[in-house]
């Protein structure tokens, strides 16, 4: 199987839409997965689930998801993501709600396990921001590779057959061995790499190859809807600035 896999949407619709663009030239690509935070800070959450609904037989939820659907509280988020999430309760239909309420925290298609957040304890919402995090989250997934989101910042973290934990520097890997990798795919909606381009990534199972892909989109557009229904102004800046 090959995979596309796509994370950090953030209602962020003209990416999304983008991104999916992206994807459908690739005609060797099986399915889409989605590693959750569809909706918060964007202005698009209801056309961006039911998107993710058409496209990606497995989502997987995120914090920001299940703050919109009281299944978390947002007394840990900053006052930019507060607004944004209650402006988009009050926004989501019933029935993408629902949807939401629906969604796992941890998926494991062999010989990958996909995630939101960490392998370890997924619904606490931790972040893997160093090696020694990383080297920790290993032994809490079997499969070869583990496939996570929420920092919004691509990477791919290996563990060697001698294990030994380290980044590695490159937009491609391939697994091999007894080696076993974590990736963070990036974001859709919202990149936090100091690139504003969209990130996400395609695995294949068969090669054990993986890819990083960076797309272009309508950042203005975004920017413009944003503004209209009031979000942060930080929120809306920060996109061009890929932050």
């Amino acid at each position: 199987m090959k995979y596309a896999i796509i994370s950090d949407i953030h209602a962020n619709l003209e990416a999304l839409e983008a991104v999916f663009e992206d994807i459908d030239k690739n005609e060797t690509i099986d399915d889409v997965l989605c590693l959750g935070d569809i909706v918060g800070y964007g202005a698009n959450p209801n056309e961006c689930i039911e998107l993710i609904k058409q496209r990606c037989p497995v989502s997987i939820l995120g914090n920001h998801d299940a703050a919109a659907v009281d299944l978390l509280s947002t007394q840990h988020f900053n006052i930019h993501a507060k607004i944004a999430i209650e402006w988009t309760t009050k926004e989501l239909k019933p029935k993408n709600k629902e949807y939401l309420t629906t969604l796992p925290s941890k998926k494991i298609l062999d010989p990958i396990t996909l995630v939101h957040s960490t392998p370890y304890e997924p619904n606490m919402w931790y972040y893997i921001t160093s090696l020694e995090e990383a080297a920790f989250n290993y032994q809490y997934f079997d499969t070869s590779a583990c496939f996570i989101g929420h920092t919004h910042i691509p990477v791919i973290i290996v563990l060697n057959k001698d294990d030994e934990v380290y980044v590695h520097q490159g937009s491609n890997y391939q697994v091999s061995g007894a080696e076993r990798v974590l990736i963070n795919v990036g974001s859709v909606g919202q990149p936090r790499d100091r690139n504003p381009n969209s990130s996400y990534g395609i695995f294949d199972t068969d090669t054990m190859e993986f890819s990083f892909r960076r797309v272009t989109y309508d950042i203005e557009k975004t920017q413009a809807k944003m503004r209209k229904i009031k979000m942060p102004e930080f929120l809306a800046n920060r996109l061009v600035e890929g932050r």
